[in-house]
């Protein structure tokens, strides 16, 4: 996060000399604000296409499922994740480029909301708890079945997403504390001291916990408890595993369902666990900030946002099929305006030419 950069006065200088460096540096950062801008890209038209294949597909018959309900979700979450690394300075537009608020007070907004990455950690750890709340729901549908009917249900699980995009305004609190404008600087925007500092240490410790390892470790838990009881069905849940088989298809299913969503979260998890553990060694003063480490966390956490759609698609044949569909859809539709647009281009020069002939002839 870079809310951790000025963990003294000189690092607050190195973060600075971050974007405006010696000439090879500054060409890597050019080459950086490309690859933000790719994968920010890649962000939103793949998550938009996940979005609309879940609420199109099947006359919206994904929509009944409790997993293609949180999988839309983080989908929107990681789709707006691309669009604040277009707006937050330092991603795709440098901090000298930017242009910035001239009022005080909308200054102060933007450095708190924007700048800080509030808006950027917001969806991400929405992501974060929303992978935690799937890997919880996969293993309830895959070993107690029973108990899922009447535990997860579509309406609770609606109201689960309501009140997570709620809580989600209070869990990156911190980050907002952590930032200032300074209207005589440039960039305005600057980073205190807040974390280094109690009582921000223990805030920043605690919500760290809360919002990020914690959910991080129930979701490992939970995978690989199915992964145990995958491996060695002959030693545990003998019982579970007769119910299965008198329900092949149906299993299947749950069993490929679950590989998707056991495969997008240890990916997941591998893009944020650099940064989050690096960061909060920082903040106990553990380690010093560098800069190369910074590019590589953050490209590693926008990676995170752009690769979900590509493995939905590699690991789930229903994401296959509803993407070809809404593909072809789109092809008919392209196709379908460019042949009325045509004929009607067509029809109107020989209106006008009749037209021109008439008037020729009287």
């Amino acid at each position: 996060m870079a809310y951790l950069h000025n963990q003294s006065s000189n690092l607050s200088e190195a973060a600075n000399a971050t974007f405006i460096p010696s000439s090879q540096d500054l060409s890597i950062n050019q080459i950086l604000h490309i690859i933000y801008g790719i994968l920010a890209f890649i962000a939103i038209i793949g998550n938009s296409l996940v979005f609309a294949i879940i609420i199109t597909y099947r006359r919206g018959k994904m929509l009944r499922s409790s997993t293609s309900l949180l999988i839309a979700s983080m989908a929107i979450m990681d789709m707006m994740t691309g669009i604040v690394i277009y707006i937050t300075p330092t991603f795709v537009i440098s901090v000298k480029l930017y242009s910035y608020p001239k009022d005080a007070i909308g200054l102060d907004i933007f450095c708190r909301i924007i700048a800080s990455e509030y808006l950027l950690f917001y969806f991400g750890f929405g992501s974060v708890l929303t992978v935690t709340a799937i890997a919880i729901e996969r293993w309830l549908a895959i070993f107690r079945p029973f108990h899922y009917k009447k535990i997860v249900t579509t309406k609770r699980i609606k109201i689960f997403i309501g009140i997570l995009w709620f809580l989600c305004i209070f869990i990156p609190i911190d980050i907002i504390l952590q930032t200032e404008y300074n209207i005589n600087t440039s960039p305005p925007c600057q980073w205190n001291q807040f974390v280094l500092h109690q009582p921000g240490t223990t805030i920043f410790l605690l919500l760290e916990i809360l919002r990020l390892f914690l959910p991080i470790l129930i979701t490992l838990i939970c995978y690989a408890d199915i992964a145990r009881r995958v491996l060695y069905p002959n030693k545990i849940n003998t019982l579970a595993q007769v119910s299965r088989r008198k329900t092949t298809i149906r299993h299947r299913t749950k069993r490929k369902v679950t590989i998707m969503a056991a495969t997008s979260a240890l990916v997941f998890i591998m893009c944020w666990l650099p940064n989050e553990i690096y960061f909060t060694l920082a903040a106990l003063n553990r380690t010093t900030y560098d800069i190369t480490t910074i590019r590589i966390t953050k490209t590693l956490i926008i990676l995170s946002s752009s690769l979900s759609p590509f493995i939905y698609s590699a690991t789930n044949e229903e994401y296959r099929k509803g993407l070809r569909s809404l593909l072809a859809s789109i092809r008919f539709f392209v196709t379908y305006n460019f042949f009325c647009t045509n004929r009607y281009t067509l029809q109107t020069s020989r209106s006008d030419s009749s037209v021109k002939s008439s008037s020729l002839k009287s």
